[in-house]
């Protein structure tokens, strides 16, 4: 099974989530390199995708996610805190489409997936 490092990083009751190829939301992450922690992989990951350097990083849970049928992921949930020295702008990746900081008090989008819900509405 592949394991991926997922980052909860929050803004108020918002949570910062990416779009990905197959037009869903998910946290930023993702595998960790041979020899890398997962938090270290967290780190990397955000620093990769969202531009930006993480100062904290708190282990929250893991889920196993089915990505597609007969293909699972389990994700391991980090919450984050980006490091308040670091004042760069998020910038897009080629692995996302845009980003979007998503009201975790309100309802689920259709295309952000349960598991990714549960995870944030309990950090």
């Amino acid at each position: 099974m592949i394991v991926s490092a997922k980052a909860i990083i929050r803004r108020n009751d918002t949570v910062l989530f990416a779009r990905n190829p197959r037009e869903e939301w998910e946290l930023p992450g993702g595998q960790p390199e041979p020899g890398e922690s997962l938090e270290y992989a967290v780190r990397r990951e955000v620093q990769e995708e969202c531009g930006w350097q993480i100062a904290q990083v708190t282990y929250h849970g893991s889920a196993s996610f089915e990505v597609i049928p007969g293909r699972y992921v389990m994700l391991v949930f980090y919450v984050c805190e980006q490091d308040p020295q670091d004042l760069t702008p998020l910038v897009t990746s080629n692995e996302h489409s845009t980003f979007a900081w998503i009201d975790v008090g309100g309802v689920r989008p259709d295309d952000l997936p349960v598991c990714y819900w549960d995870a944030v509405t309990r950090a």
